[in-house]
């Protein structure tokens, strides 16, 4: 998304740095409401609805009010999925367009009269439906695709700490405005050594005893997902891939921004 956001340096990073704050704030008020309105928690845990969150919603609301609240919730889901899909989609294109995908000619093309990557968004749309329709034949399948989710995500964030602590003395870095100067190090190690630990936590099975109808196979689904993607990367992407290529796709546009030029017409008519 960075490379579609106006100073990027800038603006990127003031965007995780709110976002991280805000839900903070709001998840800290939330845990907070939800723990003043439990009443008898094995209840809740063992309700009929099989979502104890809606439990307690009905009983802090009656069933007018618990469905209006989970109505609610229902919709933030929604808009969360369609959010969600658009940074697959946008991220789907960039890898089609650098040439890391299978068939990425095919993936990678825009469309002439809307100017977007469609196959690339039916790619995911088609690709998260599939996902989905599996939880109708294994709960215990679809459970095990969820689960690889948050230790996936998290990964995928030290990655970058990681190559940019690996090559720091071969490739030469241009620091950006924010940059943590001589914290950088502590800091990185400090936050891979966390995603490391909480990412194999929660690759561990929940309950004890563990049995095969319990046990966590996220760590089966990410092997299964690291080996295809390293299967991938031998037999073709490594020939291809460079890097992105948003320099190929680079056009000429004016470098004041609006707000300037509404300022320029203003000054003249004045």
């Amino acid at each position: 998304m960075s490379e579609e956001t106006h100073d990027a340096a800038i603006r990127g990073p003031v965007a995780i740095r709110a976002a991280v704050f805000v839900s903070g704030i709001v998840g800290w008020m939330l845990t907070i409401t939800f723990c003043f309105c439990l009443s008898d928690l094995d209840t809740i845990i063992a309700s009929p609805t099989g979502l104890p969150a809606a439990q307690i919603f009905l009983n802090a609301g009656g069933r007018a009010g618990g469905t209006a609240m989970l109505f609610f919730v229902i919709l933030v889901q929604f808009f969360t999925g369609c959010s969600a899909m658009l940074a697959n989609a946008r991220m789907a294109f960039a890898f089609a367009r650098d040439d890391a995908f299978p068939f990425s000619s095919f993936w990678s093309r825009i469309n002439s009269l809307t100017h977007t990557p469609v196959n690339a968004v039916w790619l995911v749309v088609l690709f998260c439906t599939c996902l989905n329709l599996i939880g109708i034949g294994s709960t215990q399948t679809i459970i095990s695709i969820f689960n690889v989710t948050a230790p996936a995500l998290d990964l995928s964030y030290i990655a970058v700490v990681v190559a940019h602590i690996v090559y720091a003395y071969r490739v030469q870095f241009i620091e950006g405005p924010y940059t943590l100067g001589h914290w950088s190090r502590p800091v990185n190690a400090v936050a891979i050594t966390w995603v490391v630990f909480i990412s194999t936590i929660l690759f561990f099975p929940t309950t004890r005893p563990v049995t095969p109808e319990n046990m966590n196979y996220a760590v089966c689904v990410a092997a299964f997902i690291a080996l295809f993607s390293l299967t991938w990367w031998w037999i073709g992407a490594r020939k291809k891939y460079t890097g992105p290529r948003t320099k190929d796709l680079l056009e000429v546009v004016p470098s004041e921004d609006a707000e300037e030029g509404f300022d320029r017409i203003h000054d003249y008519a004045a």
